[in-house]
C-alpha cells in the first residue's frame, strides 16, 4: 500500500534512463578508440571499463527505483487508532399526504421534495441525517445515520403510502424527531421540515416550542403554490386519472405560509418560500445550518498503517554514494605516471 502511489508512475522512466547509460558508454568509447587502443584506454581512463560502466548502471537504476519508492510512501505494519467524527444531527421531516402529488412543481411535489432532500445529502459532509415520513402519523425510516447509499435506497422508496394518510400530523412528525434525537449538548441539532399542507389538529406551534427549549433550530420548506394553490391527481377505480374530492367538490392545496413561519420564527430557524420555483437545499443548508457548531458523535477505531519510506531512503543514498564512488576519475596525468612505473 502506497500514501502516494502516483509517484510510482515515474518507474516507466527507469528503461529510458538504462538506455541513456548504454548510449552514452557507446559513444564515449567509440571517442576514445579514436585516440587510443583498448588496453591502454583502461589504464588512462579507467571508468570506461565495461565492467565498471555495468556496476554504475545499476547503482543508479537502484537508487532511482528506491527514491521513487520512497517517495510514493510505502506503508505497511498495520495499528488501530481511535478516531473521533464530528457533525450536527439533521433530522429530515418529508410531508408525504396524497397533496403532495399537486403537480405545480415538476414532476410533482413529493418527487422534487426527494430531488431536493438528494441535494442536502450532498452538503451534509459529517453530520448524521435521519429522515421521517409523515402524513397523518409519523413514521421514521431512517434513524440518525451517516450512510449516504443507505438512506438514497430507503428515500427512493418513499411514496404516498409510505405513512398512514388521513391529514398532514406536522406537530406529531416534529415530536416524533425530537424524541428520536439524543438530549445532548455537544453538537447541534436541526429538523429540515418539508410540507404543503395546513395543520392545527396536530398542534404544531407547541410542537415548535418544545424543539426551542431542546434549541433544534427548524428549517422549514413550504412546496406548492401559496395563492391558487393546485389539485391533487389521483387514479379512480377504473385506473383513469381523476382529481381528489371531498364532498363532491375538487380538492385545491396550497401552503400554509403562516403557520410555517411561526414554526421557524419560535425556534430561531429559517422559513423558505419555496413555492413553485427552483431552489437548492443544499445552498440552504450551508447559509443556514451549516454553521451550526459540531461535536463528537462517534469514536470508532480505524486500521492504519505505518509509514515506512526510510528504509528505501537509506539504500538509495547508499545506492548513490557507490555510484559516486565508482565513477571517481583519477586525473589523466596520474594514470599516466602509474602506466610508465609499471613498465619500468
Amino acid at each position: 500500500m502506497f500514501d502516494n502511489h502516483t509517484y510510482l508512475l515515474f518507474l516507466w522512466l527507469l528503461p529510458f534512463v538504462v538506455f541513456l547509460f548504454f548510449y552514452s558508454y557507446s559513444r564515449k568509447q567509440r571517442a576514445a578508440l579514436r585516440f587510443a587502443d583498448e588496453v591502454m584506454i583502461r589504464h588512462l581512463i579507467p571508468v570506461l571499463g565495461f565492467g565498471r560502466f555495468l556496476v554504475s548502471c545499476v547503482c543508479f537504476s537502484v537508487a532511482m527505483t528506491l527514491l521513487i519508492i520512497a517517495a510514493a510512501c510505502p506503508m505497511f505494519g498495520e495499528y488501530f487508532e481511535d478516531v473521533s467524527r464530528k457533525g450536527r444531527d439533521i433530522f429530515v421531516l418529508l410531508d408525504v399526504s396524497k397533496s403532495m402529488l399537486a403537480n405545480d412543481v415538476t414532476p410533482n411535489r413529493l418527487e422534487r421534495a426527494k430531488s431536493d432532500i438528494r441535494d442536502l445529502l450532498d452538503s451534509v459532509v459529517g453530520d448524521r441525517v435521519g429522515l421521517l415520513v409523515f402524513a397523518g402519523k409519523p413514521i421514521i425510516k431512517v434513524p440518525l445515520t451517516t450512510d449516504r447509499g443507505f438512506y438514497n435506497e430507503i428515500l427512493n422508496g418513499v411514496n404516498t403510502t409510505s405513512a398512514p394518510s388521513g391529514g398532514t400530523a406536522i406537530g406529531d412528525a416534529i415530536r416524533s424527531a425530537l424524541r428520536a434525537m439524543p438530549p445532548e449538548a455537544d453538537r447541534d441539532q436541526a429538523i429540515v421540515l418539508i410540507t404543503d399542507g395546513e395543520d392545527h389538529e396536530s398542534m404544531p406551534i407547541d410542537a415548535a416550542r418544545d424543539a426551542a427549549e431542546r434549541k433544534v433550530r427548524i428549517l422549514a420548506v413550504g412546496l406548492g403554490d401559496t395563492v391558487e394553490g393546485s389539485r391533487i391527481p389521483i387514479k379512480n377505480e377504473n385506473g383513469n386519472l381523476t382529481f381528489l374530492k371531498y364532498n363532491g367538490r375538487e380538492v385545491w392545496s396550497k401552503v400554509d405560509d403562516k403557520t410555517l413561519k411561526e414554526i421557524a420564527e419560535i425556534t430561531n430557524g429559517t422559513y423558505i418560500q419555496a413555492g413553485n420555483k427552483l431552489f437548492d437545499l443544499g445552498q440552504i443548508y450551508s447559509q443556514n445550518i451549516s454553521k451550526l457548531s459540531a461535536g463528537e458523535f462517534q469514536i470508532e477505531q480505524q486500521k492504519k498503517y505505518h509509514k515506512q519510506f526510510q528504509p528505501f531512503l537509506i539504500f538509495a543514498i547508499t545506492a548513490l554514494f557507490f555510484y559516486t564512488y565508482i565513477n571517481k576519475k583519477e586525473p589523466l596525468y596520474c594514470s599516466y605516471y602509474k602506466l610508465r612505473d609499471s613498465k619500468a
